[in-house]
């Protein structure tokens, strides 16, 4: 049998060598992490225990890494690590971990005693750790001792690694739609042989330097011989700019301070067709919805600090997939932001739904901001402790519709688990799955001792707005 070759390099239309480097996006999420805290994407799956456990009740690890292990063909980006080429051979390359063990990848870690609130402390804990850059930028977490015969399970990549909707289709290589098979030790078909390929030579990393140098050079000459087509993009730029003049900036508030290291999570759980029907029947979105109690959240929050005003707008950094359908299932990060003013001010949730819907139906008439130039990246990382732009963060993710299976175990619930950086200190994920909508609050803990208040706010307007979760 022909052994399975890395995949850390293509081969273009005239046989050369086309190196998979990391674009200036994920070269950003490097540089934030220097400056800060952990650039994480995670997940958090409950599952139900009995297919993970071995004859003695124990859980099945071996054979679960196992059958993890007979997958990575199907995402050969989890067994690449980064290889730094130095100063004047380019960017950060993927090359294949030639010291690749799956033990280092997926492990266990029980949780102690406490319920939800304990579960989700030791999920802060283990997301909080840095990767290790000299092997594959993933971890799985498979967490026991949890109430009810679950098996809870943190997952987690590198922002590098991908972002929202990159991470949910790595998933996919490891989820099921059917539970196969109910016993963890049953054979899986494996994947071809794998073989490292070695490091690129510094020949090769120069020579792709310098062709991708030329090609940006040909680029800029091309947009300056037909300027008509660079018309277009600049009139965006130009309107986006004037958007963000309008706009002004954000209030201040007192959970608009630099973040620590120190944070907490909370859950709320929704119903998605509830949502749907309420965001239907008031021309909106189920992101609408979203947001709509998120500034519930923050008047919560903000009228128990005694900083509740009437006409007070919040401005919300709402993550925006930038995705062309050619680029559906591309690695990496392919995102921008929009920015939302929602009115916290505004008591009633129907009148605060209908206008968060009229104002996030006038953002898409432009596209997501996306600051792509390197100055204008290194300007936002220096300044993100400072900025007067963002209030809040946001992330909504489309989950798969239908119950998955991990390794014969039927996932029961998912949550993304997102982070917070610069002086905005509580973000806000929501991941639609199997006709739930699941929230996750993360807050820094020293600057939102009172996130409970900001979750209790979410989950009271849910109630209101008639998309809480049914029992």
């Amino acid at each position: 049998m022909t052994a399975h070759r890395g995949h850390r390099a293509r081969v273009d239309t005239d046989n050369r060598l086309v190196l998979e480097r990391l674009t200036p996006l994920d070269v950003s999420n490097l540089r934030i992490e220097r400056h800060g805290l952990p650039m994480n994407v995670a997940a958090l799956a409950i599952l139900e225990g009995g297919a993970l456990l071995d004859g003695s009740g124990e859980l099945a690890l071996e054979a679960i890494r196992t059958r993890i292990g007979h997958r990575l063909h199907l995402a050969p980006r989890l067994r690449q690590r980064l290889y730094q080429p130095g100063f004047g051979f380019g960017a950060p390359v993927w090359v294949d971990d030639a010291s690749f063990d799956i033990s280092r990848h997926v492990s266990t870690r029980p949780v102690p005693a406490g319920g939800e609130e304990a579960l989700l402390a030791t999920c802060v804990e283990l997301n909080d750790r840095p990767f290790d850059q000299a092997h594959p930028l993933w971890e799985i977490w498979l967490l026991t001792g949890a109430l009810d015969g679950h098996v809870p399970m943190l997952i987690r990549f590198h922002h590098v690694l991908a972002d929202g909707i990159a991470a949910l289709l790595l998933l996919g290589t490891l989820f099921d739609a059917a539970p196969f098979d109910a016993a963890p030790g049953a054979p899986e078909p494996e994947g071809p042989p794998w073989t490292a390929r070695p490091i690129p030579a510094r020949s090769e990393l120069l020579g792709d330097a310098l062709r991708r140098s030329i090609t940006g050079i040909r680029r800029g000459v091309h947009k300056i011989e037909h300027p008509r087509r660079t018309l277009a993009p600049a009139r965006t730029l130009f309107r986006q700019a004037l958007q963000l003049a309008r706009e002004g900036r954000a209030p201040r508030t007192s959970f608009n301070r630099p973040v620590g290291r120190q944070h907490r999570v909370l859950l709320v759980r929704a119903d998605l067709e509830q949502a749907k029907q309420v965001a239907h029947a008031h021309h909106a979105t189920v992101n609408d919805v979203v947001l709509c109690t998120i500034a519930g959240g923050a008047r919560a929050l903000l009228a128990g600090r005694g900083e509740l005003q009437r006409p007070l707008v919040l401005k919300v950094s709402v993550a925006a997939s930038v995705r062309a359908p050619a680029s559906a299932s591309q690695a990496g990060n392919l995102v921008g932001i929009l920015l939302v003013s929602v009115p916290v001010g505004e008591e009633d949730p129907i009148r605060r739904l209908e206008q968060i819907a009229r104002e996030t139906a006038e953002q898409k008439r432009l596209p997501p901001y996306q600051p792509a130039a390197r100055f204008l990246q290194r300007w936002m990382i220096r300044t993100m402790n400072r900025q007067r732009r963002i209030n809040l963060l946001m992330s909504n993710l489309p989950g798969p519709p239908q119950p998955m299976y991990f390794a014969g175990a039927k996932i029961l619930e998912l949550f993304q688990i997102g982070v917070v950086q610069g002086n905005v200190a509580v973000q806000v994920g929501a991941l639609s799955y199997a006709g739930q909508l699941n929230l996750d609050i993360v807050a820094d803990t020293n600057l939102v001792p009172d996130s409970t208040v900001f979750a209790n706010g979410i989950a009271e307007d849910l109630e209101r707005l008639g998309a809480h979760e049914r029992k």
